[in-house]
């Protein structure tokens, strides 16, 4: 299954890391293809959406995060389910998963783009392999791109202060939560877990501020050790 199973990803995208997540979770063996640099050209020729992640899986390519997720327990039922089975419980753990996918991600590009140093890190990975002349134009459109994507969505909008309140706001959230069973969901890892988990880690890999501040909830701290 190794030499079939390929996961074409943006390193840095925690939508990426979430199905790395997602396939180590359930024990299948995989190879990436990294689109840092010159090769992102060719990541919209992957799939209709244009985005990465994308699988490629037993003839199959499937794009999107939560497709991937479907996919697999469908495919592998016998392994680690990432969707639980009971319905109730299932149902909290995909709002869990739509929320970090559609409202937590953008707090991760918010961090990324008015951070220096997390900005740097962005930068270095997408003029992996340019030649020099094409470098000088990467900093500026990607600072463009994520800005105007943040201000579409409506987190660009608000002054940061509120922003980091709010932000803190979900952590106090989470870790309450977390601190009946250790997981987001019931008493085993799930796909919340992973989809949660993937942005906030995101953010303490490349935020040297906020690292501080998400591990300082004890429960956050020693869930995110877990993934």
């Amino acid at each position: 299954m190794s030499n079939s199973v390929v996961l074409h990803q943006w390193e840095i995208s925690p939508f990426c890391q979430k199905v790395s997540r997602m396939l180590k979770f359930k024990g299948i063996p995989f190879s990436t293809i990294n689109y840092n640099g010159v090769l992102g050209a060719k990541a919209p020729m992957l799939s209709k959406v244009g985005k990465l992640p994308v699988l490629d899986i037993q003839g199959q390519r499937i794009q999107d995060s939560t497709q991937i997720a479907r996919y697999l327990d469908s495919a592998f039922p016998d392994l680690p389910l990432l969707y639980p089975q009971d319905p109730l419980e299932k149902a909290y753990v995909e709002l869990w998963e739509d929320w970090a996918d559609e409202l937590l991600y953008f707090y991760e590009v918010h961090y990324r783009v008015n951070d220096a140093q997390a900005f740097k890190l962005a930068v270095a990975k997408a003029i992996e392999g340019r030649p020099y002349h094409e470098t000088l134009l990467v900093k500026p459109l990607l600072k463009t791109t994520l800005t105007l994507q943040l201000k579409m969505q409506g987190l660009g909008r608000i002054p940061n202060g509120t922003i980091d309140a709010e932000f803190i706001r979900h952590l106090e959230r989470i870790d309450i939560v977390l601190e009946q069973t250790g997981w987001l969901v019931g008493k085993n890892k799930t796909i919340a877990d992973i989809a949660v988990g993937s942005q906030l880690l995101e953010i303490v890999r490349t935020h040297q501020s906020f690292r501080t501040v998400i591990l300082s909830y004890a429960n956050i701290s020693q869930w995110l050790e877990k993934l």
